[in-house]
């Protein structure tokens, strides 16, 4: 399954949580490493690069063989980012978020406090509310979890699913 939305909308810490309580195993959105280590202002071009890695995490995770696998994020957030950010975004990656197969996605209302962090770019809610409507439209089957209780919607969302 994937957690996606926003940034500072809670999925990183949902997607942790939910890998702990399925005993899972939880795979880390790959463009933190990939942007921390990089000695340069990222570009789009990285933007795939960041996919590949993201795609080889996903795959080790696959082929663990753990019941439960939880993606922070797939590809859409890479080609949401490409679109606002550059205005385009290539069609090599956007074929990835109508293709990349998830059991459940679970799409995370912008409704949580802001949290600075030196890699997010929008700190004002209305875009944050605006990028959401974005990950809804070209997500329509995703489960929207806002609120407190985002674990519990969570849970019994994959209790529903019968992912379990």
């Amino acid at each position: 399954m994937r957690v996606t939305g926003p940034e500072s909308s809670g999925k990183s810490t949902l997607a942790q949580t939910l890998a702990w309580c399925l005993d899972g195993t939880y795979v880390a959105e790959q463009a933190r490493a990939y942007l921390h280590a990089l000695a340069r202002p990222y570009t789009e071009a990285d933007l795939a690069l960041i996919w590949q890695a993201q795609q080889r995490a996903e795959t080790a995770a696959r082929q663990s063989g753990a019941s439960y696998v939880i993606c922070d994020t797939g590809p859409e957030v890479l080609q949401i980012w490409s679109e606002v950010k550059y205005g385009r975004c290539a069609a090599t990656l956007s074929s990835q978020t109508a293709t990349r197969s998830y059991d459940l996605t679970l799409l995370c209302a912008p409704d949580l406090a802001w949290t600075y962090d030196p890699l997010r770019e929008h700190p004002n809610e209305a875009d944050r509310w605006t990028l959401h409507a974005r990950y809804r439209s070209l997500l329509p089957g995703a489960l929207g979890i806002t609120g407190a209780d985002r674990v519990q919607q969570a849970l019994s969302a994959i209790q529903d699913t019968s992912l379990h």
